[in-house]
């Protein structure tokens, strides 16, 4: 590494962030002028003037802070790469486009996301893709600090220590973005076209959850007009894990996402009511699909007289065979209830104005239709024929009405099934799982609006939702396309999917692509080993992780006191970098935090929301307690042995395991540490 050329990057570095605060001043005075002009629009106006467009001022204000957000002075470099071509061009590559107004010849920095930056991800000495040389830069903070190149086209490939040391960095917080360190087959995955949806199976490790949101990130970038119109959409499993991610997209310049659970999204988080578990089964069940199809088509009224309508002087009539063929027409011909209603409204009056012409020899104009819609007689048709409906009053019934709910449910749900629907509530009692029925007939009798419908939706930890909730967000994909992330090994909820065909028939898209990442970049192989050897448990059909990464470090702690362990333990991981993460069954928790220092870099985690998270060293507290506390009474095979697997493969660099209670013998082995007693 040249010093005369690492000097010469870091005045490029300083450059760029000279610019940057350029564009960011130049982006305020534009916002300062333009709420001049539209304040001065709303002052001294005659008659007849025309006032400012408010529409246009919020979207202006919007786009403004948008464009605020993206250019940041954040504590991060300004560029990681930098490619030399054949043709002798050569770029920077960064989070975002960084040019200089003054010298609009070329970028300062070129955004990852754009296509040249793709070949700095995926060139190889075997496919150059017309790149020459290479090279990544290595930070402190914002610090530049070197840079390592590879020459291509003298055949130089060889192992990046910046790479390696990038992806082992400690953390410091939140999850950060990975744009310097994407490997080839994440970029392939992360450069999918929006129409095509993707189905990520993911062991530990490999970054599925980052491919994911980078994968938004680059969607965003290449389908702007698109997802302007139609949105991005984020789905994860808990809030923690929301706040987990909450700052990778804003990092990669994208604060247009809404990042959601699906109770946030389907309402039910804040549904007050609570279901006995078996109950709360029934109503996830895929099954309740038909039911709730059931539910509303039965209220389809039978026809058994002649429509007669006098208007006019004249009796206007259609038989029972005529009406009958134009019920089933209209519902073979719709998907929803309101759509087939009004096909039945718009034929049996096209039916009654052609009657008119034949009759007497008069069109039926807006007005006469319009006479006959309103009619008392076709009214009462209509609402007996085919009724207004709302999914309250559909689930109410379902609940209350004995004899329909056993229709319903007959061949669909055992006696005793359908006798827990009996625990439905709508409004202030509605559980949960109440919403997500609501959400099921509500989709049967009406369309969402397309303001309610996203153009892509990323899915994280898919292999917990329910049939239900899989539908819930598939009614929200719309015509749109899924990036679904999960890892079937951890499925810990008692809905947990078997395989991903099925998952993705839920999720409406099963001509999905499916691709699975074995390889761990960021948990080391001997946590991997130990993981790997609970695998077999989990009742999955999965490929074991396979980890670059030789490093790492796995204690285990024989003890009597398990509380003054694991404060132990913690005070030890202090004494190195990055996060250390405490996780321990829920009952053992509150014991722990009340002798574990406050220290920022310490967070107390249940072990069954540890799902998702990363920390540096984790501390795992009774593992035997962890299986346990959730195997009681789950549908689950090896539910908590799942838990277990979810809790070993939190730490990327140290895992300490404190225990006085025997381990789970699917976690022991041979070449387990030997335990040391505290």
């Amino acid at each position: 590494m040249s010093e005369l050329e690492l000097q010469a990057e870091s005045r490029h570095h300083d450059r760029v962030r000279d610019v940057l605060g350029d564009m960011r001043r130049a982006t305020v005075q534009r916002l300062g002028m333009f709420e001049a002009d539209y304040n001065e629009g709303t002052k001294n106006r005659g008659k007849g003037d025309v006032g400012p467009d408010h529409h246009l001022g919020y979207s202006m204000a919007r786009r403004g802070v948008e464009r605020l957000e993206q250019l940041a002075d954040r504590d991060v470099p300004m560029f990681f790469g930098r490619l030399w071509f054949t043709s002798g061009s050569d770029y920077h590559l960064g989070r975002i486009h960084v040019a200089d107004e003054r010298d609009r010849s070329r970028p300062l920095v070129v955004d990852w996301r754009a296509p040249l930056a793709g070949r700095f991800y995926r060139a190889s000495v075997h496919a150059p893709l017309e790149v020459t040389r290479r090279r990544r830069f290595g930070f402190q903070g914002s610090v530049l600090t070197g840079f390592e190149d590879e020459d291509l086209s003298a055949g130089e490939e060889s192992g990046s220590e910046l790479l390696a040391a990038e992806i082992e960095r400690p953390r410091t917080g939140p999850m950060r973005d990975i744009v310097a360190t994407i490997q080839p087959e994440q970029d392939e995955l992360i450069r999918r076209d929006l129409d095509t949806t993707v189905c990520v199976q993911g062991a530990p490790g490999t970054g599925k959850t980052a491919v994911g949101l980078h994968r938004a990130a680059w969607l965003l970038y290449t389908y702007t007009q698109r997802l302007e119109r139609s949105g991005m959409l984020v789905v994860g499993p808990n809030e923690n894990f929301l706040r987990y991610i909450a700052d990778v997209l804003p990092t990669l310049g994208e604060m247009a996402v809404w990042q959601v659970t699906v109770d946030r999204l389907t309402g039910a988080a804040d549904a007050p009511g609570r279901d006995a578990p078996e109950a709360a089964l029934i109503k996830h069940d895929a099954r309740m699909v038909q039911v709730c199809e059931r539910a509303v088509w039965s209220h389809l009224g039978h026809i058994d007289e002649p429509l007669v309508a006098p208007y006019e002087g004249i009796r206007w009539t259609l038989d029972v065979e005529d009406i009958t063929h134009a019920v089933d027409r209209a519902r073979a011909g719709t998907r929803t209830w309101e759509d087939g209603r009004k096909s039945l409204q718009r034929a049996v009056l096209d039916r009654l104005a052609r009657q008119r012409e034949t009759r007497i020899r008069q069109p039926a104009d807006g007005r006469w239709v319009t006479a006959m819609k309103r009619h008392p007689v076709v009214k009462l048709f209509f609402d007996a024929a085919w009724p207004r409906l709302t999914a309250n009053q559909v689930l109410r019934r379902l609940a209350t009405d004995a004899a329909f709910r056993r229709e319903v449910c007959r061949g669909v749900l055992s006696g005793d099934e359908s006798e827990l629907l009996r625990s439905i509530r709508t409004g202030a009692k509605a559980s949960p799982a109440d919403v997500l029925l609501l959400d099921e007939v509500q989709g049967h009798l009406t369309s969402l609006e397309p303001d309610k419908t996203y153009g892509h939706i990323v899915v994280d930890e898919a292999q917990d939702l329910s049939p239900m909730q899989c539908r819930a967000i598939a009614r929200r994909s719309a015509a749109g396309s899924l990036t679904v992330l999960g890892d079937l090994a951890q499925g810990t909820t008692p809905w947990a999917a078997e395989d991903w065909g099925s998952q993705m028939r839920h999720l409406g898209h099963e001509e999905a692509e499916h691709t699975d990442l074995t390889i761990g970049y960021r948990v080391p192989g001997a946590i991997i080993d130990v993981a790997n050897r609970v695998l077999p448990h989990l009742g999955v059909a999965v490929a074991p992780a396979r980890s670059l990464r030789s490093e790492g470090s796995v204690d285990v702690v024989r003890c009597d006191d398990v509380v003054t362990a694991a404060a132990d333990a913690v005070e030890e991981a202090l004494a190195a970098e990055g996060l250390v993460g405490v996780i321990a069954p829920a009952g053992v928790l509150g014991a722990v935090r009340s002798v574990v220092p406050a220290n920022e870099r310490v967070e107390l985690v249940p072990s069954g929301l540890a799902k998702g998270l990363e920390f540096d060293h984790v501390v795992l507290v009774e593992p035997a307690e962890v299986v346990a506390a959730f195997a009681d009474g789950a549908e689950v095979p090896g539910a908590g042995l799942r838990h277990l697997y979810v809790a070993l493969t939190r730490a990327v660099s140290r895992l300490t395991v404190v225990h006085a209670k025997p381990l789970p013998t699917e976690m022991t082995g041979a070449d387990l540490p030997s335990p040391t007693r505290a």
